[in-house]
């Protein structure tokens, strides 16, 4: 065991944060961590942005459904997926509509979200903590509108970050068994696993809520997709000139 095993094995999302600010030195190391990430073809497809305008902080908390540790953190940032810096910037590229395709957008969506999983570990090597905010989809075209995003730059989730003022513990995950497969989708275990780790959801989820709101890993999860489709982003993305093959 060394200590960025330690890290990754006790991370727990931090909503809850000291009045301490985030100081500059911090947030370009964490981001200079952040781009050392793998990037396909060194293309590195993203941007990052600090969020420090009070009405861009609001769009953000309206478009998540008022998270209040959005508008709480010390730091906020938005990762984007961009393909508009290769389409301005790539030489010899004859076919135009490469940046238009699909795989072009995962291309972009992969790179972003490892850079952001590097900062996200940085600053937890740091004594932060933070969260991801993906609800922010829920009105992405405004999110784009706000942050002033050209066609091929994408807002994809935000991440607060700021010193822990809280411990949740550990969320169980999935046993390893479900998602550690050999050689082939083999998923005759997984009923049975799948089972088990419903009930040991459901005691987290109890202890968690002091039994008000214990539910199973299947339930919430059902719950959760269900309740938030997001079916606009798919609209805004082909608006916006991507994933047309």
């Amino acid at each position: 065991m060394n200590e960025t095993i330690d890290i990754l094995l006790n991370h727990s999302s931090v909503r809850k944060y000291t009045n301490e600010s985030v100081e500059s030195e911090i947030v370009d190391l964490i981001i200079q961590a952040g781009q050392m990430a793998p990037s396909s073809s060194n293309f590195q497809a993203y941007t990052i942005i600090e969020v420090k305008d009070q009405e861009k902080r609001n769009a953000i908390y309206e478009a998540s459904g008022q998270q209040k540790w959005i508008l709480s953190a010390p730091l906020l940032l938005l990762f984007c997926g961009d393909l508009e810096r290769g389409k301005n910037y790539y030489n010899g590229v004859e076919d135009r509509e490469v940046f238009t395709n699909t795989e072009s957008f995962i291309v972009a969506t992969i790179d972003t979200a490892l850079v952001a999983q590097k900062v996200f570990i940085a600053a937890q090597s740091l004594g932060l903590g933070g969260v991801f905010i993906g609800g922010m989809r829920n009105d992405i075209e405004k999110i784009a509108d706000t942050f002033e995003l050209p066609n091929f730059v994408f807002p994809l989730f935000a991440m607060c970050l700021g010193y822990p003022d809280e411990n949740n513990g550990i969320k169980p995950r999935l046993p390893k068994d479900v998602i550690h497969k050999v050689d082939s989708y083999n998923s005759s275990k997984d009923d049975q696993l799948i089972k088990e780790y419903d009930e040991i959801n459901y005691k987290y989820y109890y202890e968690r809520t002091n039994g008000e709101n214990p539910e199973t890993w299947t339930e919430r999860s059902g719950k959760a997709i269900t309740a938030k489709p997001r079916y606009g982003v798919g609209v805004f993305l082909r608006k916006k000139g991507l994933l047309k093959k």
